[in-house]
């Protein structure tokens, strides 16, 4: 019985190997995870795009004074809790680009032809040492093999489980599509303020156009705090956790007697 499972073990070990030489060198995951990357990086532009076109925006307003006889109003002062949120959230996005070409060189690194030979030599090698049961050499390179496997395959992995994780529980409630279109329009209402065609003794006019301007900075600051939310998890605190885990998988390996 002994035999026979180790026998076994054999094969298993070799059928595993043949699959990460298959899913490395033959199957379309790389080119899927660096569609996903460029995706991702293209969004987060475009998002980073309009909320730097909606702080221009109000910078041109900014110092804008309006108002009846006797009564000025600085429309710039009552964008400013809006404008701050931007330029926070600026710095959130700039952090989140890093991420993704950060992920984008490692990306390169782990599909290059290079790591994939080396990849290849060590399951090799692996195999040939366990099949020949020099236990000491096998649990070396066992441990060194799980570590590369580990790395060639955990961005696409991330990618994989991000977008999973994105498209099954945050959409739904937190849409980078509908937010980035709230800041946009945002954008277009303030660069159509046009203070020439009212009336200079209307009061009205003036209450109606805070009101509207205090409306645009709740609407719109609530979809900035979403896509804050939705890039923070994308782009920093999942792959922080990835790396988390790695770091835990090689202190775990390399304590553990195979």
């Amino acid at each position: 019985m002994e035999i026979i499972k180790k026998s076994w073990d054999k094969i298993l070990v070799l059928f595993l190997s043949i699959l990460v030489v298959y899913l490395s060198v033959f199957s379309n995951i790389d080119e899927k995870t660096d569609s996903r990357i460029d995706i991702s990086f293209k969004q987060a532009v475009s998002v980073f795009a309009s909320a730097k076109a909606l702080n221009a925006a109000i910078s041109l307003v900014q110092g804008t004074e309006v108002g009846p006889p006797g009564v000025t109003i600085t429309i710039g002062e009552v964008l400013d809790p809006i404008n701050d949120l931007v330029e926070q959230f600026s710095w959130v996005m700039l952090a989140s680009l890093t991420s993704l070409g950060i992920q984008k060189i490692l990306m390169n690194i782990v599909t290059c032809n290079g790591f994939d030979i080396v990849l290849i030599c060590i399951l090799f090698m692996a195999n040939v040492v366990y099949f020949y049961k020099d236990k000491l050499k096998g649990r070396l390179f066992f441990k060194f093999t799980f570590v590369l496997i580990f790395l060639r395959f955990s961005i696409p992995f991330m990618s994989y489980a991000n977008e999973y994780v994105y498209v099954n529980f945050v959409e739904q409630e937190y849409s980078v599509k509908v937010s980035q279109n709230i800041v946009h329009n945002a954008k277009e209402k303030i660069d159509k303020f046009d203070d020439s065609k009212a009336s200079y003794f209307s009061s009205s006019y003036y209450k109606k156009k805070l009101l509207d301007f205090e409306r645009l900075i709740e609407s719109t600051g609530q979809h900035i705090v979403d896509l804050i939310i939705i890039f923070l998890f994308q782009t920093i605190l999942f792959p922080l956790l990835f790396l988390f885990v790695l770091y835990k998988f090689v202190i775990y390996l390399f304590n553990f007697n195979l």
